[in-house]
């Protein structure tokens, strides 16, 4: 419910000696994201936050957002994986991302098992065309990526930029894309393109992994809930 999420939000914002919040399977909602949206609006000290599969839609990413244009701390790493979140709002991370005054220190952004799909991807590649951002890795693991998103992505890398990792596994990217990109433009480029030679195969492997590690869980496994 709201009332220890409530306690909780306070309490990051008194403790400074905080670094890492973690709130994985934990349904926060866009109304739980509107109380951690202040948080990272006024935090100096969190440096790693992980909401992965927390229901946060796209109206709660309208307010993590929000709390990333207002933070100036030592946040580095932000991971949003498997929040149902599409290209609606997605508008609105990237303005976190390439405001003129931004002070956003983050370094590492997640974004995995989200289906953001092609339309997503007009705003992922403005922040990574923006001379503001300092992200170094971004990572959009099975988010329906197709041929004209990767080219879209592709298209903004520069060597000037501080971007190094580009993580596009388990998207359906083409074969000859693929080849294309390994043999003649990837390795003119700075940055490291990761895609998965069989997207399929490694989404199988992926889940099957992922059910083995989840059958001890305690009270159900998450895939139950």
């Amino acid at each position: 419910g709201s009332g220890p999420l409530e306690w909780l939000c306070k309490g990051l914002r008194t403790h400074s000696e905080v670094r890492v919040l973690r709130l994985i399977g934990v349904h926060i909602g866009p109304a739980g994201a509107k109380m951690l949206g202040n948080v990272l609006a006024q935090s100096k000290s969190l440096v790693e936050i992980a909401l992965d599969k927390c229901g946060l839609l796209d109206a709660g990413l309208s307010e993590i957002a929000g709390g990333l244009k207002e933070n100036s701390g030592t946040l580095e790493s932000l991971s949003l994986r498997q929040n149902r979140i599409t290209s609606k709002r997605l508008g609105n991370l990237a303005d976190a991302f390439c405001q003129e005054d931004s002070q956003l220190q983050l370094a590492e952004l997640d974004l995995s098992d989200n289906p953001l799909a092609a339309d997503g991807m007009k705003e992922i590649a403005r922040i990574i065309g923006s001379d503001v951002h300092k992200l170094r890795v971004i990572t959009l693991q099975d988010c329906l990526l197709d041929l004209a998103a990767f080219w879209r992505l592709v298209g903004k890398l520069d060597d000037a930029k501080p971007l190094t990792k580009l993580d596009l596994r388990c998207n359906p990217i083409g074969r000859g894309t693929r080849r294309c990109w390994r043999s003649t433009m990837g390795p003119t480029i700075r940055c490291e393109v990761l895609l998965s030679d069989h997207p399929l195969k490694v989404k199988k492997e992926t889940l099957l992994q992922a059910e083995e590690s989840d059958i001890g869980r305690y009270p159900l496994p998450s895939r139950w809930v």
